[in-house]
């Protein structure tokens, strides 16, 4: 979808202006770019710093509390299981998802999403960078033991955090649109913490754009 479509990647933005009906965009690696419109879908922290000067709606007002997140990838030799997911009763390891069951690809080996709870990745983010060995092994341990696979070697994997993952409190308003500025905002935060949450608050934020 955005193929024919300019993007810039790491480069973040710092500070934004409206000036003479544009938005003027400051980003870390020195470049300013300006636009017509400006559309943010950052992190409620990040969004209040960046706008809310420029946002009345009282939503800006919230305390949003914003959830971590930990998630571990991980490659493992086939085993003879046919479950696509799993989902624990435990502090440390909320869910396992089996990505082959996904048919989105083919593999001789079996492709793991393990993701942690909220409550432990909160205590573990701010230093997730410098303990990712740790962490991973943590949760591929849990994973291993809940569900009762055998222990074996792991070819490949991969550990990502998000700080501000999810946010769980509903808000009033899906998204945000000021027609006199061209300021628009949306993000899943809005809506919930599951996966389609983002896509209802764009979808909100289309139709309001294209009243």
């Amino acid at each position: 979808m955005i193929r024919n479509i300019k993007c810039n990647f790491q480069s973040e933005l710092g500070k934004i202006q409206f000036i003479n009906n544009k938005w003027k965009l400051y980003f870390k690696n020195n470049q300013i770019k300006y636009y017509d419109k400006l559309i943010l879908t950052c992190p409620f922290p990040q969004l209040k710093k960046l706008s809310k000067k420029f946002i009345e709606d009282p939503f800006i007002k919230e305390k949003i509390k914003m959830d971590a997140n930990i998630t571990v990838m991980i490659e493992i030799k086939k085993i003879n299981k046919n479950i696509s997911s799993y989902l624990f009763d435990d502090k440390i390891l909320g869910w396992a998802a089996k990505e082959n069951s996904k048919k989105r690809f083919k593999s001789n080996n079996d492709l793991w999403t393990l993701q942690s709870t909220n409550l432990w990745a909160n205590k573990k983010i701010n230093k997730n960078r410098e303990n990712k060995a740790k962490n991973s092994k943590i949760l591929v341990d849990r994973f291993f033991k809940l569900t009762g696979i055998k222990k074996t070697k792991i070819l490949t994997s991969l550990n990502h955090g998000w700080k501000y993952s999810s946010n769980s409190r509903t808000l009033k308003v899906k998204s945000y649109w000021n027609t006199k500025l061209n300021l628009g905002v949306c993000a899943d935060w809005f809506v919930g913490p599951r996966v389609e949450a983002g896509w209802i608050s764009a979808n909100d934020l289309y139709k309001k754009i294209n009243k």
